[in-house]
């Protein structure tokens, strides 16, 4: 028995869809440790539910109900929050995110901690733009390189974040954003039923954010000419109004009615049910918001749940995430919206082969509970235990 408590400092309202933090705490749970899990609730987001007797939730005493919570504001009643309960030790802390990182930096600042920064974003280029953003900013440097190890999922984005934060590229540990588990298809239909699509339809699948940033406006120009026994499902991770005017600017585009909404978020334990009802499924980023999205690669929480159960995918023409997909036969490169008709074709012809390909995939290349090894090994090495 290791005997050791992990502290996830998690003060996001959108927890139950942050996979590598989820799948942090499976791994450490599974690895034998005590879980306490620091979050708040937002009532426009599921809570996170964790199956393990060795995780416990405790959850900021304020309730938001905002689509997005002020960031700063929840930084400080977090941090507040931390230090008002000093009586708990937090002698590992497994920062989620930048709010998590900053308040556990201010944690460590006055009792003794080890501070695993997990980088659920890169914060460059134009997310620098203002006072409070710069300021973020030099907390965030601190702290990363307060930080015993920092986690990232591609080379590409570890060498942005080593100049970034001036951390060592050595202190800096590749982790895919990936669910845990072995690849295994399912067979659903989640969304059929869930939208009364007829069984007949096949679903060409957009999940997340809806919005620029993920290329929505380009999705639904190009369903417009997808053939009839197909739909395109635009499924939000967060709770939208169909009132929206960013909503109805989309809706007016579609004037062939071939796009369904899906605007209720799902519990992260149905991920695979909704993944699993796409025939091929969409992981697109723009390239002109930033180097986070530009730079995706193998963050795509998308790609790697899609692979997980065996749907092939078309994605962005971004370098990383194209070569991967291209390189391992896993799906398309969507270089021009007017050929998608031309790219599902491709991929009909040959689906039980590009579907075999992802599974593969999935199992040899995204692997979490593999590539989390080194972190657990670090915290059993530093606190001296013995599995």
């Amino acid at each position: 028995m290791r005997g050791v408590r992990v502290s996830v400092f998690a003060p996001v309202g959108t927890l139950d869809h942050q996979t590598g933090i989820l799948n942090a705490v499976h791994c450490f749970a599974s690895a034998g440790f005590e879980v306490d899990v620091f979050t708040i609730r937002n009532r426009h987001h599921q809570a996170p539910v964790f199956e393990s007797s060795a995780v416990r939730l405790c959850f900021l005493p304020w309730t938001f109900d905002s689509e997005r919570e002020p960031r700063t504001v929840v930084t400080l009643l977090f941090i507040a929050w931390i230090l008002c309960t000093f009586w708990r030790s937090h002698p590992v802390i497994f920062a989620g995110g930048i709010r998590g990182l900053v308040a556990a930096y201010a944690y460590s600042l006055l009792r003794r901690t080890r501070i695993i920064n997990y980088q659920t974003e890169l914060y460059v280029g134009s997310k620098l733009d203002t006072r409070a953003a710069a300021l973020f900013k030099a907390l965030e440097r601190r702290a990363a390189q307060r930080s015993v190890v920092t986690i990232e999922h591609t080379e590409e984005r570890r060498s942005l974040l080593a100049e970034d934060l001036g951390v060592p590229v050595e202190r800096i540990v590749i982790v895919p954003n990936a669910p845990v588990g072995l690849a295994r298809r399912i067979n659903s239909t989640f969304l059929h039923l869930r939208l009364g699509l007829s069984g007949s339809k096949r679903i060409l699948l957009c999940p997340g954010t809806i919005g620029d940033e993920f290329e929505a406006p380009t999705v639904v120009k190009a369903a417009q000419a997808l053939p009839p026994e197909w739909v395109c499902v635009l499924h939000s991770a967060q709770r939208r109004s169909a009132d929206e005017p960013y909503l109805k600017r989309l809706r007016d585009m579609d004037r062939g009615s071939r796009v369904a909404w899906s605007l209720e978020p799902i519990p992260y334990g149905q991920i695979d049910e909704l993944m699993g009802s796409a025939r091929i499924g969409m992981a697109l980023y723009s390239a002109t918001v930033g180097e986070n999205y530009s730079t995706v690669g193998l963050a795509s929480g998308k790609l790697s749940h899609f692979l997980r159960v065996g749907v092939p995918v078309i994605v962005s023409p971004l370098p990383g995430l194209a070569d991967f997909v291209v390189d391992h036969g896993i799906g398309e490169v969507l270089e021009d919206p007017h050929r998608l008709n031309e790219i599902i074709a491709r991929i009909e012809a040959n689906w039980h082969e590009y579907h075999a390909r992802a599974l593969r995939c999935f199992d040899a290349f995204l692997s979490y509970d593999q590539a989390f090894k080194p972190i657990i090994t670090l915290i059993d090495q530093s606190e001296g235990r013995r599995v």
